[in-house]
């Protein structure tokens, strides 16, 4: 087994967006699918991605399996795949670390999200 691989601290939080609504064409019908309120709480080991409005959580304490490190100084990207429990599909995450931004790479037909992270309180 793979030892799990850790995050900077500075990555680590909750990020909050909206996935952006989008269509899906299937046996010649196209179907309209809303717009969602989007979680990704992200720890030093562990991932989790929820929807706010249905309650579901399609990948709840996923295994990072790899972390990219891109760029240098204040624009420095960080790429990082997360592995589901059951799941073959990994996301993708980008983290820029000079706006705070998190981008969830969709699988298609879903479009990419932005998020970003929440102040503390």
């Amino acid at each position: 087994a793979q030892a799990a691989k850790k995050l900077p601290k500075k990555l680590c939080g909750t990020f909050l967006g909206t996935q952006p609504a989008y269509m899906v064409s299937q046996h010649n019908q196209s179907i309209p699918i809303d717009s969602a309120a989007l979680s990704i709480e992200v720890s030093r080991n562990t991932v989790s991605i929820c929807y706010k409005n249905p309650g579901f959580c399609p990948v709840l304490n996923g295994s990072i399996t790899a972390v990219k490190k891109m760029g240098k100084g204040r624009n420095k990207t960080w790429n990082l795949q997360v592995r589901s429990v059951n799941s073959l599909i990994l996301e993708e995450l980008i983290f820029n670390s000079k706006t705070k931004v998190l981008i969830r790479t969709g699988v298609f037909p879903q479009p990419n999200t932005l998020l970003k992270k929440s102040r503390k309180k």
